[in-house]
């Protein structure tokens, strides 16, 4: 079987910016981006057995561009302000992926896989913007993300129900953004790991089910998953050195302002686990369930302002 598709798109967008207050630099502004263009996808399967089938596809991703908010320049340094300043707009971000992967289908079990390298073209990022307070995006030329994924399903007796999906992913820019001196723009480096993407993940899940005497129908079941998401990074130049070493540069209670404090910026890995028990048929139910039982601090993300 082979499905060839395509989609046109046509956005407009148009904004008014408006600031007051006391750091507002009165650059009250309009702005506007429009872009369209055709994204095509071609997918091929082929049933090698009434029970396996194999597939591959090849698709293209679009994101629209904008415009930046303008840099809160009384709080920029002079350095900030000329390396931030061009970046007032960014362009569409585009990619291609391409894929393969097999689903094995039996009476007890399934099986699917897939490999998978996923090119990106002007990558949006949003970085801190030095010390002006202010976040902007912009584009990086070159970057990919390539990794495999598997799930698989088993009942290996009448209502045990056991599930696992896990995948690994390689997640890095290919191009280097550098300021006219030399110097690398906020952790965009060739190799360097894409922000809010970890290596691994995986989640597993065991169910049960069994007829109770309650109505027509009615069962009972109890079930319980664990979810593991290894380590990220929030922004590109958290995986610097020196990026979590922080000075406030205010003084204040008897503190200088030039203390340092030195952070690890790599967001642990967690772990989630979730259980669930109940009574269900075809029409209602009721469940009791339990999430984070193990009562897991996830560090989702680290958000800052000026200075750290």
């Amino acid at each position: 079987n082979v499905t060839i598709g395509a989609r046109y798109y046509q956005f407009d967008e148009a904004r008014d910016f408006i600031s007051g207050g006391l750091f507002a630099n009165g650059d009250n502004r309009h702005d506007e981006t429009s872009s369209n263009g055709v994204t095509p996808r071609i997918i091929a399967s082929y049933d090698l057995t009434p029970d396996i089938a194999l597939n591959v596809q090849a698709s293209q991703g679009f994101r629209l561009g904008g415009v930046n908010d303008p840099l809160n320049l009384p709080l920029c340094s002079v350095q900030d302000a000329a390396i931030f300043g061009g970046f007032q707009s960014y362009e569409d971000e585009t990619s291609w992926n391409y894929e393969a992967g097999v689903k094995v289908t039996r009476s007890r079990y399934t099986f699917n896989a897939a490999a998978y390298y996923n090119e990106i073209s002007d990558l949006q990022v949003t970085l801190d913007a030095g010390s002006c307070s202010s976040r902007i995006s912009f584009n990086v030329p070159d970057a990919h993300a390539s990794g495999v994924e598997v799930e698989f399903g088993w009942e290996p007796i009448d209502g045990l129900q056991l599930s696992f999906a896990g995948g690994f992913v390689e997640a890095e820019f290919d191009s280097t953004v550098t300021t006219g001196l030399g110097a690398v723009i906020g952790g965009i480096q060739k190799g360097n790991r894409l922000a809010s993407v970890p290596e691994y993940q995986a989640a597993a899940t065991a169910a049960y089910y069994w007829p109770i005497n309650f109505g027509e129908g009615m069962e009972a079941f109890l079930a319980g998953s664990v979810q593991h998401v290894g380590s990220r990074y929030t922004q590109p130049s958290d995986q610097v050195p020196g990026a979590g070493n922080f000075a406030s540069g205010l003084p204040f209670g008897g503190a200088s302002g030039a203390e340092i404090t030195a952070l690890n910026l790599e967001l642990d890995a967690y772990t989630l686990l979730n259980l669930s028990a109940g009574i269900q048929n075809d029409e209602w139910g009721v469940t009791l369930f339990l999430n984070n039982a193990t009562d897991e601090n996830a560090n989702l993300s680290f958000d800052r302002e000026r200075g750290g």
